[in-house]
C-alpha cells in the first residue's frame, strides 16, 4: 500500500529535520539578527519634537531605540516596550505598538535588542534579552521625572520573555503587560511547527515564562488574540493562571498574533491600558 501524498510529505520533512536539525536550531531563528545602518520610520502621528532616537549601553554593546515623550510637563507613566522577533523597531507593526501606547498617553521607550536594527552585538539567548531590557529600564529611569513606580513593562510575542524577566527582577515596577506571549520555549517551538512534528527539541532556550511570571509582584495584564496561529491563546491563559493577583486577561475574539489592538479597537485598547495601570488620560 502506497503512503498518501500528505503522509509522504510529512515523512520527507521528518527526514529533513533529522538531517539538518542540528545545524538549524530554532534558536537561530528566534534570535536571528536584523541589522540596519539607519532607521527609516513609517509615517507617524508623533511630532518630531516629541520623538528622539537614543542610544545606551548594555554590557559592552550599544542599544538603539526611540524615546517618545508626551507634550507638557505633567507627570506621565513610562512604558518600556520589548518587541517581538524579526525585524526592528522601525517596522510598521513594531512601530505601531509604540505609537498606540504613546497615543494612550504614555511616555514610551521602544528599543532594539543587540543585533537588531542599529544595536550592536548579537542576541544569543534569553540572558542577553534580559540584559538588554534591564539596560532599557536604566535609560528610562535616567530621564527627568521617571521613577520605578511609574514604569510599565510591556512585551509582545518574543518580547514577553524580557518583559517578564524585567518585572520579576524589579518588584517596584508599576505593572506588567504581556501581549501574544508564550508559556515557555518548548511550547513556542511546538506551536510554530505547522506540520505537527515533535520539534520542541530544536529549541535550546527554556524561556520559562510561566515559572518566572509566578514570581512577579505587581499587577499583570495578559492580552491575546483568539485566532493567534503563531502562539495559541492557551499559552496566554497559562501565563494568566501562573500569575498572582491582581491580574486580568483579555482574549480578543477574531484577533491574530499582531492584530490585538486593531481588532479590539484602538480607543478600547487605550482605555484598557490606562485603566489597568491607573494612568491619566491624555
Amino acid at each position: 500500500m502506497r503512503p498518501s501524498t500528505a503522509g509522504a510529505t510529512r515523512m520527507a520533512m521528518a527526514v529533513l529535520v533529522l538531517i539538518v536539525g542540528p545545524a538549524c536550531k530554532l534558536d537561530s531563528l528566534v534570535f536571528g539578527i536584523d541589522a540596519v545602518d539607519a532607521y527609516h520610520l513609517p509615517a507617524t502621528v508623533i511630532p518630531d519634537s516629541l520623538r528622539r532616537e537614543v542610544s545606551f549601553p548594555s554590557g559592552s554593546e550599544t542599544l538603539y531605540g526611540y524615546w517618545l515623550r508626551q507634550g507638557g510637563s505633567a507627570p506621565r507613566l513610562t512604558v518600556v516596550f520589548s518587541h517581538g522577533k524579526g525585524g526592528n523597531l522601525s517596522e510598521d507593526v513594531k512601530w505601531a505598538h509604540a505609537e498606540h501606547l504613546w497615543q494612550a498617553g504614555f511616555d514610551v521607550l521602544t528599543y532594539d535588542y543587540r543585533g537588531f536594527g542599529r544595536s550592536t552585538g548579537t542576541s544569543k539567548d534569553e540572558t542577553t534579552l534580559a540584559a538588554d531590557a534591564s539596560a532599557a529600564l536604566a535609560f528610562a529611569l535616567a530621564q527627568p521625572g521617571v521613577t520605578i513606580g511609574r514604569v510599565v513593562s510591556y512585551g509582545h510575542s518574543l518580547g514577553s520573555d524580557p518583559a517578564i524577566a524585567l518585572a520579576a527582577a524589579n518588584a517596584g515596577i508599576r505593572a506588567l503587560v504581556v501581549e501574544s506571549g508564550f508559556s515557555n520555549g518548548q511550547a513556542m517551538a511546538q506551536s510554530a511547527d505547522p506540520l505537527g512534528f515533535p520539534v520542541s527539541w530544536l529549541m535550546r532556550e527554556p524561556m520559562l515564562n510561566t515559572t518566572r511570571i509566578a514570581t512577579v509582584q505587581m499587577p499583570v495584564l495578559i492580552l491575546h488574540g483568539s485566532d493567534d496561529l503563531q502562539i495559541p491563546p492557551s499559552q496566554g491563559r497559562a501565563l494568566y493562571d501562573a500569575a498572582h493577583e491582581p491580574k486580568a486577561i483579555t482574549i480578543v475574539p477574531g484577533a491574530g498574533h499582531e492584530t490585538v489592538e486593531q481588532v479590539m479597537g484602538l480607543p478600547a485598547f487605550r482605555a484598557l491600558i490606562r485603566q489597568f495601570t491607573n494612568a491619566t488620560a491624555p
